[in-house]
């Protein structure tokens, strides 16, 4: 917010979560002649934690912060409210129309309308090393990661369909992907049939991660053996964890229609079930969790929704 600005009574437009997807949302509706601000607890979101970024266009590679921190200054240079440090836990439509917005922290805001951008938040393994190591070889997307590990030993942690992706990613980059789990992977036979038609993949079920060994970057980790207790160090420069993860719109309670996984259901035009709200990137049924997916979809549901409120 500006200096010596003050917030309207209502905004036109209330963007929740401040990652790729809501910051480029904010801009789209600024660009449009809307009243808008961005509410979240840590702008960028995940994309802050990337090491390297090779993948958004325009930049043949950037650190997560280098490409948040210009996110940021071009946000800013629309006069967008950015509103940091706070979290969205309580959403209803209000009595005149429009939608109240209540953050823990204790502010009330009030829209016209809103895009709901939280992204989805990262199962974590919770385990020593996971923290420190974030973006030095620790991972959550082998999509946006595995080019980074091209002939290397890395890790692979899940017990499903998304940890044998992940791994079959890696491996036809030129890795060899270690995939550990408590028991045996749960996937379609026809997964455990491209797992097993890939030399450099090898499956460790009966095994549980205990810490993850690196100063600077990943040098390995260590895992214990289920059944007979053992530990063992793997020397690994990567390690990628695909337990699940959950989508971050609780807030909505039921206002919006979700899918099984929690991810809100969204058309063409990133609008819900439930006229005025929008959403976009990772909390979305859509396909690809990407910052640049999630940068699009932002700008598309800031256009739908500017275009829906001039109808009004």
């Amino acid at each position: 917010m500006a200096e010596g600005a003050s917030a309207p009574d209502r905004y036109d437009v209330i963007v929740i979560g401040a990652g790729p997807a809501g910051l480029t949302a904010g801009m789209y509706c600024a660009r449009q002649g809307l009243t808008a601000a961005v509410v979240g607890g840590e702008v960028g979101g995940q994309a802050g934690w990337a090491g390297k970024i090779e993948n958004y266009l325009g930049w043949q590679a950037i650190t997560g912060p280098e490409l948040v921190r210009a996110f940021r200054e071009h946000v800013a240079h629309f006069g967008v409210d950015c509103i940091e440090g706070q979290l969205v836990n309580a959403m209803m439509p209000a009595d005149d129309d429009g939608f109240d917005l209540y953050t823990r922290e204790g502010t009330a805001l009030s829209a016209r309308a809103v895009i709901i951008a939280t992204g989805k938040a990262p199962n974590r393994l919770s385990v020593p090393g996971e923290t420190e190591l974030i973006g030095k070889g620790v991972s959550y997307c082998a999509t946006c990661d595995a080019a980074f590990f091209d002939g290397s030993d890395v890790a692979v942690v899940g017990p499903g369909e998304s940890a044998a992706d992940a791994a079959l990613t890696l491996a036809r980059i030129g890795a060899r992907p270690t995939v550990l789990s408590a028991s045996a992977l749960k996937v379609p036979d026809t997964l455990l049939d491209a797992l097993a038609a890939e030399d450099a993949v090898t499956l460790r079920p009966g095994v549980k991660v205990v810490r993850i060994e690196g100063q600077d970057a990943v040098t390995g980790l260590i895992v214990r053996d289920i059944a007979t207790r053992e530990e063992e160090m793997l020397p690994v420069k990567g390690v990628f964890i695909e337990t699940g993860a959950i989508a971050a719109a609780d807030f909505t309670a039921g206002l919006v229609e979700t899918n099984e996984r929690g991810e809100i259901v969204v058309d063409k035009r990133c609008a819900t079930n439930t006229p005025g709200v929008y959403a976009a990137g990772d909390v979305t049924d859509g396909l690809g969790k990407q910052v640049i997916i999630a940068a699009g979809e932002g700008a598309r549901a800031a256009v739908a929704a500017g275009q829906d409120l001039k109808r009004r």
